[in-house]
């Protein structure tokens, strides 16, 4: 919970100086604490705090322009796993996930590209639990942001507040895509 705190506070320092007005990251909690959601507009990946990886991979959108901001997530042939989240379960909430939604806006090249969202549950650095959700049949126009979500539901798997989740777009096709706005949201 400690580190849930520091999340936030960090999350809520970011907010504070970015230029933008916007929040990249942040963590919100109803009154309950039975759902929890964590957004990243990738405004400002550089400065992010370490739950999140492949910075690199969030890039200035000029043309097509970022669905909100500037900067948008890149997946391509050369970069074929997106902008990724990574947190231990303990640290965004005491109980763990029933259900782990992750939606946003991707941006096809070309239509009907293999990607898909993936959601990984680490135990000591060993995957307990993949699961995929392909998007291809939602990317199915070229040319324009289309919303998605995946939802993943864990009453197959026991889980732990010791393992890590882990969140990613992975481009099998190799197509570009644009990703923009994540939100991925937990429900205990």
């Amino acid at each position: 919970m400690k580190r849930l705190i520091a999340f936030l506070a960090a999350a809520a320092l970011i907010s504070a100086c970015s230029n933008n007005g916007g929040n990249n990251q942040k963590a919100s909690e109803n009154n309950n604490q039975n759902h929890i959601e964590i957004t990243n507009d990738m405004e400002n990946a550089l400065s992010m705090i370490p739950s999140w990886y492949n910075e690199n991979h969030v890039i200035k959108m000029s043309e097509p322009p970022a669905h909100s901001g500037s900067y948008a997530c890149i997946t391509d042939e050369t970069l074929q796993y997106s902008y990724t989240f990574k947190e231990l379960l303990k640290n965004i909430n005491e109980g763990v996930p029933k259900l782990v939604t992750v939606s946003g806006w991707m941006y096809a090249t070309e239509p009907n590209p293999v990607i898909s969202i993936i959601c990984n549950v680490d135990e000591n650095k060993k995957s307990i639990s993949w699961k995929a959700v392909p998007l291809k049949d939602e990317l199915n126009e070229a040319g324009k942001w289309v919303e998605f979500t995946a939802n993943f539901y864990y009453n197959d798997v026991q889980l732990k507040p010791e393992n890590e989740l882990g969140i990613l777009a992975w481009n099998q096709d190799k197509k570009t895509v644009y990703i923009d706005d994540l939100k991925i949201t937990l429900e205990y």
